[in-house]
């Protein structure tokens, strides 16, 4: 615990407010009325008095017939007191507070109980502690000096050693009054006898926090009080440096007020006097009136009283203000009626002259409002001429952005056109070899032809060879019988089997390439429905996770921007540097009508949907900065014009187009969306034959570039139609499907509805796909069967082929047998031979050049495909280009229409230049006029004459003319001068208001005093009730440390202070006994029980007391000595000075806390030297 929280706490005695509100925390139980200036205040709460008193009377016990119970002196019966005065009423309440006295000393008991046991952890205070009193001539001392511990002090000596003065000194130097240290009655009694002057010095601790001006002061403040014998006193505040700061007393009041040192508080600073009479002889009254004013309960109830006798004189007052406030009131209506009837011809003299003086100068007026007029043009014709400028550097500007953006896209359409060359040679490049190749399939064709002739004819020559050997056969036959014959039919039999087998193979093997292109095809085509099919199942998962989105964020219109974009906008609003507010993003100012469009016209804008658009470069600087601050990204800027776009080249009526269907908040964003994507050009049609009737037709709609439709079969895809000229275009215009939606829509269930039957029908085209997909592979698989059984059987056919080739030769083997020494027939039939050899090789030409023809037919088809794709490549690029030139048409109108605006503006500037020419022109012709006028005026009224709001020149001339015959007719009769009768009126007036001024600030001031003083007492009522509380409770905690109990009666209605003490405890029955039946140590250890229990009421940091043990035996002197230490090491941080002419070793815990001073009686000193 800090000695700053520690120091003039009354928390050790209240402790913390209890529920009910009844906790005081007092720092000073002080008066109200004294200087405040750096004060700190007696402080109670603003609880409302308790329903609890302070007095019940104590029944006590007859049942005890102890020796000490006979003793017992009966109660001493109070002389019967005065009836209360009006105050005092008012002040106790019929004592209400006090009717609960058992709850209060309940709360209170429970406070002590609660409080912190922290014995031997004494600490020592930051400040208001005394550290040293130096005496000069002072009583019979000519120089003492004392310095003191900061927390408990036993001063000890003999008799004349000087104890008593320390307390004398203290209360004198810190301004306290002779009379109260019962030495003296006035200062110069103090002086030592032979000396003229005496002085007193006090040091005091200045440190901590709540230190008195450490600024001034600095750590130590001293005060020194100098009187002399003839009655002369003065004061000297010093720093810690010694310099001087102050030497009035009330700079020493405000410090000792400050800390709370009450110097004059009888028990506070207990002389020896007043310890003697209060600890052994003292009545109850005069306990009573100790008590309170120790506790300073009589200090505030005298200031309060002052205060009632305040309010009393105030409302006498009051009474007789209200009587003279009627008779000044008559005095002062008779006195202005004469003045009145005095005043008004000259008041009608004075009116027409200021009237005569208002008629010149309201023509003054007129004129300068003229003028006026003529400077209001100038500054309008100059504030255009700021405008145009601010428009012409802006246009300026814009022209600059523009001509980049044309040569930026100038420069694209080079860079395009530079590919036009290598296209057209990879076309014409494509075209001559797919000629060349289909040439070369004709000669081949030729060549096919002429070797079917040839075969024709070996075929012939066979057959001719053959019928010749027939006959040389039938010719051998008949000469050799039929076995020839035989054989040979054999032998043609054979050869025809293998002939036939040959031509079998020829024809599987013709058969052979057909089935591998069949195969190849399904293949290609399974491969190519398979990447259709993923595309499809893409499309139908973004198409869910869109319907999902929009469905989750229908809600939230920031879905579909960046996340930081709400950030951003909170930002733009707070953001004052900004010379018009953006706009954006500008799809929250774009409301969709026609939903079924939103994913074709979410691709066709694009990223403009998330754009900005501001009025002016540095806003554009300014808004980027703050983008690139939180990390926006893929958010273009654009500057808008300030003149809005009014004519629109639009198509027919019945056409909807991206204009017509979107509902659009603020002009800016539509100009935008003209500008850079022609929204009211670009018409919507929902079926495609309709549109590219409408587009491709022979009369095209005018004023629609481009053409937006559905596509035949992938919902939620479009098609883009376009027509420049005789040139045609068709483009895909696919959805992303992972950007969420960044347009309203005026009805979003119609919305989700429709993409909900997106979702249905992208799924039963991709259950389409897949079954014709399952188709193809199953093509697939029977083109590999194919393919592998023509394998089998091509592998059949060569073994028959070689069972019939051996065939032949045995035959053969055996016809060379029949052949004789006639070598005609073998002649024919080598000829034969060599022409079926001539027929097989034209055969075999055949065969290859029909294979070579087929591969020579897959080359053309795909030289034919390359070139269809390089005509594609050049149509595609074509509309690129032509697409890159629009968007150069596009900017160069739109520089053309800025640059139009610039020029507007020049001619703007030019005509408000000369408007302003011929209005500085007129104006200085109006001021040559009006200076005229105003010479004119002064000549009539040299100074400038006030005109009333409203009037005009007619009006005044009219009241003008009014009031001149009005003085015509006036005549003045009255019986005094026309001083004297002003004077009366002017002093009658102010009689009277400064009385009703005093009477109501003296009702005011009463009804604050009335208020002040009904709270005051309610606090000092609850004030009165806690402290008898806690004095009571604690005077029973402090007897019960020597095994001692009784009680502590407050008769606050008779004005009674008594104790009633039973030194044994273990006589439960007894109610104690009277203080007077108690043994001089008993009596003055109860009086220490007391003293304590008030001083822990009390809230001063300093505690002294004289002589408290002188007419105590041993026994008690050490119990009281060591309940002393005990109490102060209890009230942390205050300091004790404790005066006794006994010894304190051997009876006192003493430990560092505690200081001995011993002093010397000053004849010793003297006989010593010292």
């Amino acid at each position: 615990m800090s000695s700053a929280n520690a120091k003039r706490s009354r928390r050790a005695a209240f402790g913390d407010e209890d529920e009910e509100g009844d906790g005081v925390t007092i720092v000073q139980a002080s008066s109200s009325l004294r200087n405040d200036t750096q004060r700190k205040k007696a402080r109670t709460s603003n609880a409302g008095p308790s329903k609890q008193s302070a007095w019940t009377s104590r029944q006590e016990s007859d049942e005890s017939t102890s020796e000490d119970e006979a003793m017992q002196e009966a109660p001493e019966e109070p002389p019967t007191p005065p009836g209360p005065t009006q105050y005092e009423t008012l002040r106790d309440a019929e004592f209400k507070h006090l009717e609960h006295t058992d709850l209060d000393d309940q709360r209170a008991t429970q406070r002590l109980k609660n409080r912190p046991h922290i014995l031997g952890e004494n600490q020592v205070a930051l400040n208001a502690i005394i550290e040293s009193i130096v005496c000069c001539n002072f009583m019979c001392h000519t120089k003492l000096v004392v310095s003191l511990g900061p927390l408990i002090n036993f001063i000890v000596g003999e008799n004349g050693s000087g104890k008593s003065a320390v307390l004398t000194a203290i209360t004198l130097c810190l301004g306290g009054k002779a009379s109260a240290t019962n030495r003296g009655g006035s200062l110069r009694s103090f002086v030592k006898e032979g000396q003229e002057n005496a002085s007193l010095t006090v040091q005091i601790k200045n440190q901590g926090p709540d230190a008195y001006k450490p600024d001034q002061y600095g750590e130590s403040i001293f005060v020194e009080r100098h009187f002399s014998k003839s009655g002369s006193s003065g004061f000297r505040v010093k720093s810690a440096t010694g310099k001087t700061i102050s030497t009035k007393k009330s700079d020493v009041d405000d410090i000792v007020e400050y800390y709370c040192l009450q110097v004059d508080n009888p028990l506070n600073v207990l002389s020896q006097d007043n310890a003697r009479q209060f600890l052994n002889a003292a009545s109850p009254a005069a306990k009573y009136k100790y008590f309170v004013q120790g506790t300073q309960l009589e200090q505030l109830d005298q200031d309060y009283q002052l205060l009632q006798e305040t309010l009393e004189a105030n409302e006498m007052r009051l009474l007789v203000f209200e009587e003279n406030i009627e008779f000044l009131k008559e005095k002062s209506e008779k006195a202005v009626k004469l003045r009145d009837a005095l005043t008004k011809s000259a008041e009608m003299r004075r009116q027409s002259k200021v009237y005569m003086n208002q008629l010149a100068w309201a023509q003054v007026m007129e004129q300068e409002a003229i003028l006026q007029q003529k400077e209001d043009a100038i500054r309008a014709a100059q504030d255009e001429i700021n405008q145009m400028e601010t428009t012409i550097v802006e246009k300026t500007e814009d022209l600059e952005a523009i001509d980049r953006k044309v040569q930026e896209a100038k420069q694209a359409v080079d860079a395009l056109r530079l590919e036009e060359g290598q296209l057209k040679e990879s076309e014409e490049e494509a075209k001559s070899k797919y000629l060349k190749a289909k040439e070369l399939v004709a000669k081949t064709h030729t060549q096919e032809r002429d070797i079917h002739q040839q075969i024709t004819n070996a075929s012939a020559r066979v057959k001719d060879y053959e019928k010749k050997i027939r006959e040389e056969e039938r010719r051998l036959e008949e000469m050799n019988g039929g076995a020839l014959a035989k054989k040979q039919n054999e032998l043609e039999d054979a050869k025809r089997a293998v002939e036939d087998i040959r031509e079998s193979q020829k024809t599987h093997a013709e058969r052979s390439a057909s089935l591998a292109d069949e195969r190849n095809e399904a293949q290609k085509k399974a491969e190519d429905f398979e990447e259709v099919v993923a595309q499809k199942r893409r499309e139908v998962s973004e198409a869910k996770s869109r319907l999902q989105t929009l469905s989750q964020n229908r809600t939230d219109p920031f879905a579909g921007f960046d996340r930081k974009v709400p950030e951003l906008l909170r930002l733009i609003d707070r953001d004052d540097g900004f010379s018009k507010k953006p706009i954006g993003p500008i799809g929250l100012h774009i409301q969709l009508l026609k939903p079924k469009w939103s994913s074709i016209i979410e691709k066709i804008l694009g990223g403009t949907l998330s754009a900005f658009i501001v009025t002016s470069k540095p806003d554009q600087v300014r808004l980027s900065s703050l983008m690139d601050r939180l990390g926006v990204r893929n958010c273009q800027i654009y500057i808008g014009s300030k003149t809005p776009i009014n004519s629109l080249r639009e198509p027919d009526r019945n056409l909807d187009t991206i204009l017509r269907v979107l509902k659009i908040d603020d002009p800016c964003v539509r100009d935008q969306l003209i500008i850079h994507h022609h929204i009211e050009q670009t018409i919507l049609i929902e079926d495609r034959e309709e549109g590219e009737r409408v587009m491709f037709g022979d009369q095209p709609p005018e004023n629609a570039s481009i053409c937006l439709t559905f596509h035949d079969v992938r919902r939620g895809h479009g098609l883009r139609l376009t027509r420049r000229g005789r040139d045609i275009a068709t483009s895909p215009v696919t959805p992303n499907y992972e950007q969420k939606p960044r347009m309203k829509s005026d009805d979003v269930e119609s919305q989700i509805n429709y993409f909900r039957d997106s979702v249905d029908q992208l799924g039963e085209e991709l259950r389409e796909l897949e079954t014709s997909k399952r188709a193809l592979q199953q093509t697939v698989q029977r083109s590999v069967q194919a393919i592998n059984q023509h394998k089998k059987q091509e592998a059949n056919f060569e073994k028959d082929l070689r069972i019939a080739q051996a065939r032949v030769t045995h035959i053969e083997e055996e016809l060379d047998k029949f052949e004789g020494a006639d070598n005609k027939l073998l002649g024919l039939k080598n000829e034969l031979h060599e022409a079926q050899g001539q027929k097989d090789h034209y055969g075999n030409q055949f065969g290859e050049l029909a294979m070579q023809k087929q591969e020579m037919n897959r080359e053309v088809e795909s030289l034919q495909h390359k070139h269809s794709e390089a005509k594609v490549a050049l149509k595609d690029y074509r509309a690129k280009v032509a697409k890159a030139e629009d968007k150069v048409k596009r900017f160069e109108e739109t520089r053309r229409v800025t640059l139009v605006e610039k020029n507007q503006a020049y001619e703007n500037l030019a005509l408000a230049k000369a408007g302003k020419e011929e209005a500085e022109a007129s104006r200085q012709r109006q001021a040559d006029h009006v200076a005229n006028y105003i010479q004119q005026a002064s000549e009539v009224a040299p100074e400038r004459a006030y005109i009333p709001e409203g009037e005009t020149v007619k009006s005044i001339e009219r009241k003008f003319e009014s009031i001149k015959d009005q003085l015509k007719k006036i005549r003045s009769r009255l019986g005094a001068s026309d001083e004297e009768i002003q004077n009366r009126a002017t002093q009658a007036v102010q009689e009277y208001r400064e009385a009703k001024k005093a009477h109501k600030n003296l009702t005011s001031l009463v009804d604050e005093l009335k208020k002040a003083l009904m709270d005051r007492l309610r606090k000092w009522r609850t004030f009165q009730r806690l402290i008898s509380a806690h004095a009571r409770c604690n005077f029973n905690y402090l007897l019960s440390e020597r095994g001692f109990r009784g009680e502590l009666f407050l008769d606050h209605r008779a004005k009674r202070l008594r104790v009633q003490v039973e030194p044994d405890e273990t006589r439960k029955s007894s109610s104690g006994r009277n203080t007077k039946t108690l043994s001089g140590g008993e009596k003055s250890f109860s009086s220490i029980c007391l003293l304590l229990a008030i001083w822990d009421a009390m809230g001063s940091p300093l505690r002294c007391l004289d002589e408290f043990d002188v007419f105590m035996d041993n026994v008690n002197r050490a119990i009281s000595t060591n309940m002393l230490i005990t109490t102060a090491r209890r009230s942390v941080g205050k300091q004790f000075i404790l005066i006794t002419p006994n010894a304190i070793e051997g009876r006192a815990n003493i430990d560092k806390d505690v200081r001995i001073i011993r002093l010397i009686d000053p004849r010793q000193r003297l006989l010593t030297g010292h």
